[in-house]
């Protein structure tokens, strides 16, 4: 028995229509999607100058004695904010105070601590700056243990020093200064940012507890985003993930290309997006075409990536260890 045209054409005419119907629909999203992008990378106005208000508006950066940190505190300095610096080693805080004070004028103060180790009292450090004007939090301090093993080759102490080193300082250091914040933000925009990583998207071995640091950074973002919103009056104050790529500097030495920038590049190109319209972004072009590139394919693909990007990782370290 054979179907006529004009029978086909009945029978199949609502699922054909249905099926473009929803293609036509998935289209204009993705075109959405991509005119977003490219408004936000490419045309949307910097926000980072509405952060200077008040009679002396600071910036707070952790881990600034080198690499990102410092870069960012050098930009954000540039454009005329006073500083609160952190870093562990007190020598090399205060050569960076040196040359920050070489670039031009403005007050930079800073504080002293490890940040792998805990039983810091946060209200005390802070407390020299209770009375200062501060809009802009950037907590970048972090790091991770290059070990070649699992998770049960590293000690325990090692990895409670992981923890503390990418989530509890953050923490606690926010919790300390969340009413300061509050009070500044009553006068204009204040906007803590958590400097994360694109590893938490697709976890390498060896850097598994440190992905997982940063996935809590991000949830932490977006939840306290959610919360100062929620309980009582808006605070004003914002949250805000930044997942970072491949970044060259002197802790991280890495080729310098297109996708691994120095830590110079990358801190200009955070610090013109601070305050944008995202809370979870790249800050970096590149980065971000690198994980929306990674978003389309499926996880097992990702992680199959990631294998062979870190046995490359370690066999240029070991070809590295041989030479020196």
């Amino acid at each position: 028995m054979t179907l006529s045209l004009t029978t086909a054409t009945q029978m199949w005419g609502p699922a054909v229509f249905i099926v473009f119907f929803v293609g036509a629909i998935v289209i204009v999203i993705q075109a959405f999607h991509f005119l977003q992008f490219l408004w936000f990378y490419l045309f949307e106005p910097s926000s980072v100058r509405s952060y200077l208000h008040g009679p002396a508006p600071y910036a707070l950066v952790t881990g600034a004695t080198d690499g990102i940190g410092k870069a960012v505190a050098q930009e954000l300095f540039a454009k005329g904010f006073n500083l609160i610096i952190h870093g562990r080693n007190e020598a090399k805080i205060q050569k960076v105070v040196e040359e920050l004070k070489a670039q031009g004028r403005g007050d930079i103060r800073y504080f002293i601590a490890d940040a792998t180790k805990s039983g810091y009292n946060f209200d005390q450090l802070l407390e020299p700056f209770h009375d200062l004007h501060i809009t802009i939090v950037i907590h970048n301090v972090g790091g991770n243990y290059m070990n070649e093993g699992k998770i049960d080759d590293y000690s325990a102490a090692e990895l409670v020093e992981l923890v503390n080193w990418n989530v509890t300082f953050h923490l606690l250091l926010t919790r300390a200064l969340l009413p300061q914040l509050r009070t500044t933000a009553v006068h204009g925009p204040v906007i803590v940012e958590f400097v994360g990583s694109q590893v938490a998207d697709g976890p390498m071995p060896s850097m598994v507890v440190y992905a997982a640091t940063k996935a809590f950074l991000r949830i932490l973002a977006r939840g306290l985003n959610t919360e100062e919103r929620f309980w009582g009056t808006p605070s004003g104050v914002r949250f805000a993930y930044l997942a970072v790529g491949g970044v060259s500097s002197a802790g991280n030495p890495l080729t310098v290309s297109a996708t691994q920038p120095t830590a110079a590049d990358f801190g200009k190109a955070l610090v013109e997006k601070i305050g944008s319209s995202r809370w979870n972004y790249a800050p970096y072009l590149p980065h971000a075409i690198m994980g929306s590139v990674a978003s389309w394919f499926s996880d097992s693909m990702v992680d199959r990536f990631v294998l062979g990007l870190t046995k490359q990782m370690h066999e240029d370290r070991q070809k590295k260890r041989l030479h020196s």
